[in-house]
């Protein structure tokens, strides 16, 4: 966790000093800052519910938002729910969408919203591959060690996918549903395993156990076994940055996971890592596989996506 300390001078000049505390087993400010706007536009939601007549359908951003799924960029600022008409309408901040046949609502939070697989579904459609396959992926995401009920399964992204009267957003919805998968741990891990796919890269084994003669050596994120390659979405950016490297514990975490790559080196695997400027950009992301001799087929891969003409 990263703590902020502010000191003025007489010239009312600010100097931040920061400290790390346990890196990598707290929140950052950034995730408590996200935790809180959650809860702020929830409280939102609810003021709305309130003053409504009847209460109202979420979808979309705002039913996403109810759920707990994970956007990968900032949501309207916009209302999403559920009508009864016959077409999309907006007014006031608030946008009412067209109400599918057959579409059910749960409750959550007091709130009435559609359910997570007709949110994650309509979402992949509105948006792009990468936002789509975050969304499933914790959607469908049990827990290291299975400690968590998934939120829906694979069966239902598919059926609610193929609900989507659009044609453009059902195929995008079906590929995202199709390629989802609940062993990702991360939205980085998520991300990176999309721009891998839309570069052409072959895919890879994901959470594999690595082990030598001294025993497990722990979980990697992707690998590649035929092609002698392991792959790390190295969400600990901070870690690299100078200001932290001067504090004992980091130099700590970076020298255990020095010494754990190099043992993974010597059972033949070489580890490549990346960090989240490169998981989330696919043009950034074929170059850094390109560099690091990874064989790429980018039209095959679209095309079994799902994505191609």
């Amino acid at each position: 966790m990263t703590a902020l300390h502010d000191s003025s001078s007489p010239a009312r000049l600010h100097r931040r000093r920061l400290r790390t505390v346990e890196p990598g087993r707290h929140p950052t400010l950034q995730q408590v800052g996200r935790a809180r706007s959650r809860r702020e536009q929830l409280e939102r939601l609810q003021l709305f519910s309130a003053t409504r007549a009847r209460p109202p359908v979420f979808a979309f951003w705002s039913a996403a938002l109810v759920h707990g799924l994970p956007l990968l960029n900032a949501p309207p600022a916009s209302t999403h729910v559920v009508a009864a008409g016959s077409s999309q309408s907006a007014a006031h901040g608030v946008v009412s969408h067209r109400r599918s046949e057959g579409a059910t609502t749960v409750p959550k939070h007091g709130l009435q919203v559609t359910p997570v697989a007709e949110t994650v579904a309509a979402l992949a459609g509105r948006t792009s591959f990468l936002e789509g396959v975050v969304l499933a992926d914790h959607a469908l995401n049990a827990g290291e060690f299975g400690e968590r009920v998934p939120l829906t399964s694979r069966a239902e992204l598919v059926g609610a996918a193929e609900l989507l009267i659009d044609p453009a957003e059902r195929r995008r919805a079906l590929a995202v549903a199709r390629f989802a998968d609940g062993r990702a741990e991360s939205p980085l891990e998520s991300v990176s395993r999309s721009t891998m796919a839309l570069a052409g890269a072959p895919p890879p084994d994901l959470q594999v156990q690595a082990r030598d003669l001294f025993g497990v050596l722990g979980r990697l994120d992707f690998c590649w076994p035929g092609l002698g390659i392991a792959g790390e979405a190295d969400g600990a950016e901070k870690l690299q940055h100078l200001v932290f490297r001067r504090f004992p514990e980091v130099r700590q975490e970076l020298a255990a996971r020095a010494e754990r790559d190099r043992r993974i080196e010597q059972t033949g695997l070489r580890v490549i890592r990346w960090r989240w400027a490169t998981g989330r950009r696919f043009d950034l992301m074929r170059e850094f596989l390109l560099r690091e001799g990874m064989p790429l087929d980018p039209r095959s891969r679209v095309r079994e996506l799902g994505l191609g003409p």
